[in-house]
């Protein structure tokens, strides 16, 4: 497990209808969670960390911020513009509460974009509990806003805003026996660079 120095956590027009239905294709490319500045100091504070796992790069920025790149590989498909699925097998990035020593993991990305909106849901893995198992559920963790496609030759770039999500706040908070995530937090970005040739 790669860990980043004292990372912390925590990382256009509308799509035609054709793209839409279009099948998935194997691509190539990375999906980077940035997280901004404001937040990154907030996780400082609430003793939050983040960890990258086999291929999962975590970095600290020039500007204070964090980003988390989930590299496109294996299995990892796209539809145009609208859709990105990170193979799972490539890694994640787990989270840690310092304070309370508790983890969660989290991979298997899947960025849908609508328009100017979308969500990022992903596999959420909490720790081993003799009483309740192990939780390992998919669910929408982060909502995209402002979100803008540019196309290029065999390849798109997309970017977005990024608050939490209820559910994903929720499940953090309870996994992680913490009170750090906040419902419509903004956390930062995502960028996701996608070459499809």
């Amino acid at each position: 497990m790669a860990i980043s120095t004292m990372g912390l956590l925590l990382a256009s027009s509308p799509a035609l209808a054709t793209e839409q239905s279009a099948p998935p294709t194997t691509v190539r490319g990375s999906v980077s969670i940035v997280l901004g500045p404001s937040f990154v100091q907030q996780m400082f504070k609430a003793g939050i960390f983040i960890y990258g796992s086999s291929s999962v790069g975590v970095a600290m920025g020039g500007n204070q911020s964090l980003s988390a790149s989930f590299p496109l590989e294996g299995t990892s498909k796209a539809t145009p513009t609208s859709l990105i699925q990170v193979d799972g097998e490539t890694g994640g990035m787990d989270i840690f509460n310092g304070p309370m020593g508790t983890t969660a993991g989290l991979d298997a990305l899947v960025v849908r974009r609508t328009g100017s909106t979308g969500f990022i849901t992903g596999n959420v893995i909490g720790p081993f509990s003799m009483e309740s198992d192990q939780f390992n559920e998919t669910i929408p963790l982060f909502a995209m806003s402002s979100a803008r496609v540019k196309t290029s030759g065999t390849g798109w770039t997309l970017t977005s805003a990024l608050t939490v999500t209820e559910q994903g706040a929720a499940t953090l908070n309870t996994l992680l026996r913490s009170t750090f995530f906040q419902a419509g937090a903004r956390i930062g970005s995502l960028r996701a660079d996608v070459n499809s040739s």
